[in-house]
């Protein structure tokens, strides 16, 4: 009986993590970290076609590429939460430092 207990369990949790990636890649956006000279840049492709190809960072006065390439995704899927939730895509200082991003 706790066999099939267990059973069931897994069974369920897979189809809840099936359903959730699932959705992710169904929302039609994709990002892609690059290198820069001297740093990194993100692209936001839908349905193959780029929508947005950020070379520097948004929301400072400075030009300057991220620092890292996670900091580039960090703030990319940001943006594609923002293009989800039908929002203006930008980025505010204030949202760079909460998420950590090296400025």
């Amino acid at each position: 009986m706790k066999k099939w207990i267990a059973i069931f369990f897994v069974l369920i949790i897979t189809s809840i993590l099936v359903v959730k990636l699932g959705s992710t890649s169904t929302s039609g956006y994709k990002l892609e970290a690059f290198k820069v000279d001297n740093g990194w840049g993100y692209t936001i492709l839908k349905k193959e076609k780029v929508i947005i190809r950020q070379d520097i960072i948004p929301g400072i006065q400075v030009k300057k590429p991220f620092a890292t390439k996670k900091d580039a995704k960090i703030v990319g899927e940001l943006m594609i939460e923002k293009l989800k939730n039908k929002e203006i895509p930008t980025i505010t200082y204030k949202e760079l430092q909460t998420k950590g991003i090296v400025l």
